[in-house]
């Protein structure tokens, strides 16, 4: 009661006191002392020649045109409430004054959102769409509100609109000499106005329809002009056109005029100006009239829609249902919003927070627990059949946790961990940071192990030892003996992979080409290359003449072989034909790629001769998955190598290829 010390209207409503250089509130807060609660009082101001007829505040002794803006505002307000309507308590007058006391609504008016920024199109979307639904609700009821501005339009805190501002809207249309009421609402009484049991009966045939000539028709044009100023949602161009002589036959006044207001509305919201310019009113009406609107470049994705309704033909306008599935349909497709720097956190109930426990306590607690009830008979006095077994798989678990947990504490823990400052001793790490260490350690290894260490396996051409073995011996690895061709790779004893070859002789071996296995196929055959090597070469590819770097390539059936016949040699750190395959140049490709794996890279022996074979995938310059085969071999202190490669959905037809390779190949 404090704050509201100022004046007192009706005997009821306690103002605030007003700043010392303010002497008229318009709008303001009051206290309703008869309710206890807060309310908003409106305050329209009335004209002085209309003030001039008042002899005092009765009702009944008001003048013409104070009591139709009396009656308008009251049957305004009996209006059935709705979520989007501003809820009206009382009307009335006092001081030469009309007030409406309405709905106190937590929120700030539209205006008072766009003083610090336009808002975007998705949210002014959202308030429109609040707002058209108030309008249809009172379109339905015959009313047309004729005041929708950003003073009247509310926004709450929770993000809903709220319309406002009918009754005093109705109540200077009655002032400026129109009448703002619908065809089926007389005017009322106090009395009935209270009651609300007018609503929906016709009107008096005799009862004042507003202006009845041209003359009264431009009175009331001019002196709306001077009321309601220069606000371009108030002057739709059915209300801004000139009177002339057939001014019957103008558009009415109409729902289409709200929507011309909601299109101005948005218009301002987003562009954060009018479509016309309000330095005068007189000025803006003479626009309106003459000059289409400002051009919504900044609206976005309202653009359609604001250029719609700000059309100066009424008939032209969308309708109601039509704009709000345009708005709906916007409000649908807006994106997230981003969580950042103004997203509001929602206060925590402490009491709700999680108790930070010491390490340890579970564990204690748990210990104490299987103390106190060995057998688990308070709890599970009635367990029977499988949930007692269930019940006591559970106990087992708990008491070797228990036991791995001791286990950690004695010998990790403790030795570890100091004593705590008041001397008590540490309390234990936590379990479960140690099980996942060990745990990703072991995956490690394991994995290390399957990549570099374990032998490849193949049921066709692997012996028994993990090495590979192939059918017959290689001409000019060494061998004076010729092997016989008939046997296959299975046939073949395990330990002439892993025996040493014999010593070359002196004089110079005749080379024999090996003879063909009995698998290569129709598709495959032997090819004795002029750059010192025989190899299995599909029978559809071509062969390219030895480049720079000493290969051989064979191209077809998007597949590639690289054949390189001994260019590097085997000394020092490329020993090792698993090490020289980490840095061999026809695998520059995979190395150089943003996204490669290798599998399966191991040493293996080939018809007495150490080697190495290797699986690769990487993407090429055109992001194309590639998979490829590899094979370096040594043959008298020197690399052969076979690199076959291709798409990646062209991974079985590589790995026949390797194999026939593998099978075939012998250097001359």
């Amino acid at each position: 009661m404090d704050e509201y010390a100022g004046r007192v209207l009706a005997d009821r409503y306690r103002l605030p006191r007003p700043p010392a250089d303010e002497y008229e509130l318009v709008e303001t807060r009051a206290f309703d002392t008869y309710s206890g609660q807060e309310v908003l009082v409106r305050q329209v101001l009335l004209p002085e020649v209309v003030a001039a007829e008042f002899g005092d505040d009765d009702p009944d002794t008001l003048g013409e045109s104070a009591r139709r803006a009396l009656d308008a505002a009251r049957a305004a307000a009996a209006i059935p409430d709705h979520p989007r309507l501003v809820q009206v308590f009382d009307i009335f007058v006092e001081d030469g004054s009309l007030w409406i006391a309405s709905e106190l609504v937590s929120g700030r008016p539209l205006a008072a959102l766009l003083a610090e920024r336009p808002i975007d199109a998705y949210r002014a979307a959202e308030v429109a769409s609040d707002v058209l639904t108030a309008l249809r609700t009172l379109h339905a009821h015959g009313w047309t509100h004729r005041n929708v501005t950003t003073g009247t339009v509310l926004v709450c805190d929770d993000g809903r609109a709220m319309l406002g501002g009918l009754a005093a809207g109705a109540a200077q249309e009655a002032l400026c000499g129109y009448d703002p009421l619908p065809e089926h609402v007389p005017a009322m009484s106090a009395a009935e106005a209270s009651d609300g049991a007018a609503d929906g009966a016709p009107r008096d045939p005799a009862a004042w329809h507003g202006p009845r000539s041209a003359l009264e028709q431009e009175r009331a044009r001019q002196n709306r002009i001077t009321v309601v100023g220069a606000v371009t949602e108030r002057w739709a161009p059915e209300q801004a056109h000139p009177v002339h002589e057939n001014w019957q036959l103008s558009p009415p006044v109409g729902p289409p005029a709200d929507l011309w207001a909601l299109g101005s509305l948005l218009f301002r919201s987003v562009q954060g100006h009018p479509p016309y310019p309000e330095e005068n009113a007189a000025e803006l009406v003479q626009l309106v009239c003459a000059e289409p609107p400002a051009f919504a470049e900044e609206c976005g994705p309202l653009r359609p829609v604001v250029e719609s309704l700000l059309r100066p033909d009424p008939e032209e306008r969308p309708e109601a249902e039509e704009l709000g599935g345009w708005l709906r349909s916007l409000i649908r497709s807006a994106p997230e919003p981003e969580v950042g720097t103004h997203t509001v956190q929602l206060p925590t109930d402490p009491a709700k927070l999680p108790v930070k426990r010491r390490k340890g306590e579970l564990v204690k607690r748990r210990r104490r627990e299987a103390a106190a009830d060995p057998e688990g008979l308070q709890h599970r006095r009635h367990a029977r059949g499988k949930q007692a077994r269930v019940v006591k798989a559970k106990r087992e678990r708990v008491k070797r946790s228990e036991v791995m947990q001791e286990h950690f504490h004695e010998e990790q823990v403790v030795s570890s961990r100091g004593p705590a400052p008041d001397g008590t001793a540490a309390a234990p790490r936590r379990l479960g940071a140690r099980l996942l260490v060990l745990i990703l350690a072991v995956l490690v290894a394991l994995v290390v192990f399957v990549v570099l260490l374990l032998p490849h396996r193949d049921s066709s051409t692997d012996g028994a030892d993990g090495n590979r073995t192939v059918p017959a011996e290689m001409p000019g690895s060494g061998g004076g003996k010729k092997k016989d061709p008939e046997p296959s790779a299975t046939a073949a004893p395990t330990h002439t992979a892993t025996k040493a070859p014999p010593k070359a002789p002196t004089h110079a071996a005749t080379t024999v080409p090996p003879v063909a296995p009995p698998d290569l196929g129709a598709d495959f055959a032997l090819h004795t290359d002029p750059a010192g090597f025989t190899v299995a070469v599909h029978t559809g590819w071509l062969r390219t003449g030895k480049n720079g770097k000493g290969q051989v390539r064979f191209t077809g059936s998007d597949l590639t072989m690289t054949v390189v016949p001994g260019r590097d040699k085997a000394t020092g750190d490329s020993d090792d034909p698993v090490a020289y395959q980490l840095v061999e140049p026809e695998l520059a490709d995979f190395r150089a790629s943003s996204w490669s794996s290798a599998a399966g890279l191991q040493a293996v022996t080939i018809q007495g001769h150490q080697a190495a074979e290797g699986e690769y995938t990487w993407r090429d310059a055109n992001q194309q998955s590639i998979y490829g085969r590899n094979l370096a071999i040594q043959i008298g202190g020197r690399y052969h190598v076979v690199l076959i490669y291709g798409p990646d959905s062209q991974r079985a037809a590589v790995q026949r290829a390797f194999d026939k390779v593998v099978e075939t190949y012998a250097a001359d």
